[in-house]
């Protein structure tokens, strides 16, 4: 058993953790998974003000959470309503549950992938597509509004255009949830543009590709795969729509300058972690869409064997400080 002590904050439901975490325990290294739904109907939990001592700052049904050498802040789920609690106690108990989890850990002056600031932050599309284009990452031309006029204008100087939520992927309408993917805008679709004007969205010119490119970044190591998404045409605009289970994917090398840019990216956000989506187009220039703070990898371990959950479970597990 080695010395390290690795904090994770995710959910019951997250395969990625469950991966990583058995990598962890092949190490030595010790680790205290908080599911964020158990809180605050399932668990207790208890914040000692002021504590350092090991023994002490971090207390779950009763059992104490040393300090850790490293954090890894995962996922946030919410609990489910207890049937017979008012919506509107749900929601105080709720949001006071986070605010305890949360402030307990944000002060912790240890390694984080990546501090719970730096996420928040990150994902605001806006900002990132911003950042992108001041460190020289080539971005689609873009506009964000809810301005008919704006979009019908986007429309015709963009020659071909996607919409795409600013931030949140998925909507709830008559009690169900449902996910929202990249679209292409079409003519017909200007005709009920004043609808557009109830919400914000991301319109870009579509980018004729070559390959969808996804780029992890685990510390300072780099592991992309380019995918095939031309070859389903359901995929074409977002590949998430993919009919195929086998869409071809294959490990890819990026050049050095649009590795250091990426780098230089995740600098800048705070990051130690990312999912970052490129487009290589018909021309085999690299273009930047965004990143995702905490996405998904497992099925890119599974199908190319990347060895990103490994990457993972080393950072946490290493002496350094940065």
């Amino acid at each position: 058993m080695n010395d390290r002590r690795v904090l994770i904050v995710s959910t019951i439901a997250d395969v990625a953790t469950d991966d990583v975490i058995r990598r962890l325990a092949a190490r030595g290294a010790a680790y205290a998974r908080i599911n964020t739904e158990d809180y605050p109907f399932s668990r207790t939990l208890s914040f000692v003000v002021g504590q350092s001592a090991p023994s002490g700052w971090l207390d779950i049904d009763g059992e104490a959470i040393p300090l850790p050498t490293s954090v890894w802040y995962r996922r946030m789920r919410t609990p489910a309503k207890p049937e017979a609690m008012d919506s509107g106690v749900y929601e105080f108990c709720l949001h006071e549950s986070r605010a305890t989890l949360l402030g307990s850990i944000l002060g912790l002056t240890t390694r984080w992938m990546s501090h719970p600031a730096a996420i928040w932050s990150s994902e605001f599309k806006p900002f990132q597509l911003s950042l992108a284009a001041k460190i020289g990452l080539t971005i689609p031309p873009t506009i964000i509004t809810n301005d008919p006029n704006a979009i019908k204008k986007a429309f015709d100087r963009f020659g071909a255009m996607i919409v795409k939520p600013v931030r949140r992927g998925h909507i709830t309408h008559a009690g169900c949830s449902s996910a929202i993917f990249t679209s292409q805008v079409l003519r017909e679709h200007l005709d009920e543009i004043e609808s557009a004007r109830y919400s914000p969205a991301i319109y870009q010119a579509l980018i004729p590709k070559r390959y969808d490119i996804r780029v992890t970044i685990v510390g300072h190591r780099v592991f992309a795969a380019a995918i095939d998404s031309r070859s389903d045409p359901a995929a074409a605009i977002d590949w998430r729509l993919t009919h195929n289970p086998a869409l071809p994917h294959h490990s890819t090398h990026l050049p050095e300058q649009l590795l250091d840019q990426l780098r230089r990216l995740m600098e800048v956000l705070g990051l130690t972690f990312g999912a970052i989506d490129l487009v290589q187009n018909t021309d085999g220039k690299f273009v930047f869409l965004e990143v995702n703070p905490n996405g998904q990898w497992l099925w890119l371990d599974r199908t190319l064997d990347m060895g990103i959950s490994e990457a993972v479970a080393e950072w946490l597990a290493e002496d350094k400080l940065t």
